[in-house]
């Protein structure tokens, strides 16, 4: 009896090696919380290319945009924890919505296991090129001349930069007319079309228009200007002191997911930011690249909501 439990055991871990060793042996999803065309999309079908490479098995990415990137989240939350299904994390949806959103419909710290941080990007106020404006400070006189006329686009409510409008706002006591796009692909369009006044967008998927010279980029929130429109002043530069932000972005999976794969897939994408190709597109982008561990992401995301939650309470920022 001893000598068959010995033998049942031996044979249990030799089937868990072979299964840990096979993994994946099927397609991934990937799941981007929002419309195709915005930076989170960018971001994950580079990162989605380079890891079907390494991995040798697909990584198909699904848009499942609405509620600011919620309504994807949350699907990934009651998703298998079989490795197979990952989420994009922005710090709209990990960081901001927690406080800002009475139920997002998942609970960020405990429906997910961090996987790792892709890195962040600073953001970029641009208007359209009919708006009177040439930087910051002359479109804070505009809209303090004409208080709920401006309006301006975003991808979401609670995305980046949504929040970086509001705390413009609050610090400037400006008044102008949010209006959340389902992404900021279709928020693009409009404001190129001058459908809307003005929008702010993470710089990898708004620098292409800047840079044409289609929309007029008047300050970016990073504590230095980008290589890429070097021309566009930081906000600090223009007066406002500390006024810093940079969105982030992350992969997560569902909580109880497997460690084993945890770390072949966190190893996946270390190695997919590192690949010549991507690592060029991200430069490009003026992505700072982040990679490490899970515990590291697990951290930036603790550390990001007590943040963001000071802020939205300081501030009383709400969604109406």
């Amino acid at each position: 009896m001893k000598q068959s439990l010995v033998a049942f055991f031996l044979l249990i871990g030799f089937i868990s090696g072979v299964s840990a060793q096979s993994y994946p042996d099927h397609p991934l999803r990937m799941v981007i919380p929002y419309v195709p065309g915005g930076t989170t999309d960018l971001l994950g079908r580079w990162l989605a290319e380079a890891a079907s490479e390494t991995l040798g098995q697909t990584v198909v990415v699904e848009n499942r945009a609405g509620a600011g990137g919620m309504v994807g989240t949350a699907f990934v939350a009651k998703s298998a924890p079989d490795g197979y299904t990952m989420v994009m994390c922005t710090v709209g949806t990990c960081a901001v919505n927690p406080t800002l959103v009475k139920n997002p419909g998942y609970d960020i710290l405990k429906d997910f296991a961090p996987l790792i941080l892709i890195g962040g990007v600073q953001n970029v106020f641009v208007v359209n090129k009919s708006v009177p404006v040439k930087n910051i400070n002359q479109l804070i006189a505009l809209a303090h001349t004409q208080p709920a006329r401006l309006t301006f686009g975003s991808g979401g409510i609670g995305n980046s930069p949504h929040m970086t409008l509001e705390l413009l706002a609050f610090r400037t006591k400006i008044k102008v007319i949010h209006i959340p796009y389902k992404g900021s692909g279709a928020a693009i369009i409009d404001i190129l079309g001058g459908q809307i006044d003005m929008m702010v967008e993470n710089e990898p998927s708004i620098q292409p228009y800047v840079k044409s010279d289609r929309l007029r980029g008047i300050a970016v929130t990073g504590q230095s200007r980008s290589p890429g429109i070097e021309w566009v002043p930081t906000m600090m530069e223009q007066g406002l002191k500390d006024f810093k932000v940079e969105a982030w972005f992350a992969f997560l999976v569902p909580a109880k997911t497997p460690r084993a794969a945890i770390d072949k897939l966190n190893a996946t994408f270390n190695l997919a930011m590192k690949n010549p190709r991507v690592r060029a597109r991200l430069e490009e982008a003026n992505l700072h690249i982040g990679g490490g561990s899970p515990e590291q992401l697990g951290t930036q995301i603790s550390t990001e909501i007590h943040k963001w939650a000071e802020v939205i309470k300081a501030n009383q920022i709400h969604l109406d």
